[in-house]
């Protein structure tokens, strides 16, 4: 009596390296899997490497809208609130409008406070930056202009 494949325990075609792994089916046929593996690795390493120098690209081609990203300084301290929050002059001289719905937020700040200056990466009717106040105080803000250079 002749014995199978199955009943060995192994495949047939185990001599020939990577082609076959044997893993039982309900009809007892070996299944093909080996066979695919380092295409599927050459493809995903190139298509990897792709991406990687995709995404290392500093500015793009063509680009007409907020291809840039300024480098904003950690914090400054508020020189002056006008207008009850609409505008906040910091200590450098930079004027900064504030965005309507946060007004009242900026109202509150004195003279001497620290705020945060972070980048808004979806911004609104052009208010691109983030005064932050402790962890509870944000406001959005744009600059509008200089005032005068701070007292040396």
């Amino acid at each position: 009596m002749r014995e199978t494949w199955a009943e060995r325990g192994r495949s047939l075609r185990t001599r020939d390296f990577g082609c076959m792994l044997w893993i039982p089916t309900t009809q007892g046929i070996p299944v093909k899997m080996l066979r695919m593996v380092p295409l599927l690795v050459a493809a995903l390493v190139m298509f990897s490497a792709n991406s990687a120098a995709a995404q290392a690209q500093s500015t793009a081609v063509g680009c007409n809208w907020h291809c840039y990203r300024v480098a904003l300084p950690l914090g400054m301290t508020i020189r002056e609130v006008i207008d009850d929050g609409s505008f906040v002059t910091l200590e450098d001289g930079s004027i900064w409008e504030i965005r309507l719905p946060q007004r009242p937020v900026a109202s509150s700040w004195k003279p001497g406070d620290f705020v945060q200056l972070k980048t808004i990466w979806a911004p609104v009717d052009r208010f691109e930056t983030l005064l932050a106040h402790g962890d509870s105080d944000r406001a959005e803000a744009r600059l509008v202009g200089r005032g005068r250079p701070p007292a040396s």
